[in-house]
């Protein structure tokens, strides 16, 4: 693989509306595109789509990160397999998000280069489309149950619900859209997303008066950086709990599953800094009796599609899957984009990724570009 010039393009995105959690309420994806250019003309992408405010690198941070250490070190070594990239990655410490964009656009030329969609670096996909599960900020109870059944009406089977940290209020919204859209526990599965927002004690207050209810999972409802918590919230309540902020690494998945503190794990290739290190952490869940949500709510279509990828071509993966970044975009720079139809995404055709950049397009969103030689 001869990689000649790389360009990095930061880019902002604007969304059909604004987006409200716990951590953050924006209307404008800032992202950062990385491009690997060959000296034939063939080249791979990667975005990397960090949320403000949940995401543990800035896209200022990325952009630095990829510019100043990342992208010049893989120009010089210039690695000529998956393995190879990501023996010269780990010699970097940090970085996860700018890590996972390099391998993402290293991994869609490398599978450009021989013909085969990205699905078969990961054994090949089983389903050719992947369900998806509808994203709700923050509202008004009834207005968050509305929205569920719009979600609802147009084919989606399951809805994230963002909660707010009011112990009373949030239990409201949580009661309200299961009475609109999953009466007799026979409609759309709910889950809620708490971002860490809640004490132990308010946690298990929470999931403990929704018990009745028929919620999928109660979502890192305590503090990423509080294990033992989480697992007191688990142990304490029948509601399922999954944990996400907190799994920052392998290392992470592993105390969590011998804490026993999540009875589901939600594991993103952005965070861990790599889509096959995501894959094992997939069956490391599997092997230790959990299973795992995929998926980024904010990624572009370069991230959905190795998202959906991986999800169609690994077992142990809870459906449907939270990749639905492109349907919160009013345009992007790429084509294909990720659509959905009936709550569905279609896997991309063609090699690597399927999507590629659409170039008269491109500086419509760039508001800085960087070209490493």
């Amino acid at each position: 693989m001869d990689i000649r010039t790389i360009d990095v393009h930061r880019l902002e995105i604007p969304m059909k509306g604004s987006y409200r959690a716990s951590v953050h309420d924006f209307s404008v994806m800032d992202s950062v595109l990385i491009v690997l250019n060959t000296a034939d003309g063939e080249r791979g992408i990667g975005t990397v789509d960090p949320s403000p405010g949940y995401s543990r690198q800035t896209p200022s941070n990325i952009e630095n990160a990829l510019i100043n250490d990342l992208l010049p070190a893989l120009i010089e070594v210039t690695p000529q397999s998956p393995n190879k990239l990501t023996e010269l990655l780990d010699t970097f410490e940090g970085g996860e998000n700018a890590k996972c964009g390099i391998e993402m656009a290293f991994l869609d030329l490398y599978c450009r280069q021989r013909g085969h969609p990205l699905a078969e670096l990961f054994g090949g996909a089983l389903r050719q489309k992947e369900s998806l599960n509808a994203w709700i900020g923050i509202d008004a109870p009834e207005k968050m149950g509305e929205e569920a059944k719009q979600w609802r009406n147009k084919g989606y089977k399951s809805a994230k619900l963002k909660l707010s940290g009011d112990l009373e209020i949030d239990s409201a919204r949580i009661e309200t859209v299961c009475e609109m859209v999953n009466p007799n526990r026979k409609g759309m599965e709910v889950r809620a997303d708490a971002n860490g927002a809640y004490s132990v004690s308010d946690a298990i207050n929470l999931a403990r008066s929704v018990e009745h209810l028929p919620l999928a999972h109660l979502e890192q409802p305590v503090p990423f950086d509080d294990l033992e918590g989480l697992a007191r919230v688990s142990e304490s309540t029948s509601v399922p709990v999954m944990a996400d902020e907190c799994l920052l690494s392998i290392r992470h998945l592993s105390s969590v599953i011998s804490l026993k503190a999540a009875n589901r794990v939600k594991l993103k290739p952005m965070r861990l800094g790599s889509l096959l290190s995501t894959k094992t952490g997939i069956e490391i869940a599997a092997a230790g009796g959990r299973s795992t949500v995929v998926g980024h709510g904010f990624g572009l279509s370069p991230a959905t599609s190795t998202e959906i990828q991986l999800t169609a071509s690994t077992r142990g993966v809870h459906r449907p899957v939270e990749s639905v970044g492109p349907i919160k975009m009013q345009d992007e720079p790429f084509e294909p984009t990720i659509t959905a139809s009936d709550g569905s995404a279609v896997l991309p055709t063609g090699a690597g990724l399927g999507v590629d950049i659409v170039d008269n397009k491109l500086h419509s969103f760039t508001t800085n570009s960087t070209a490493i030689r």
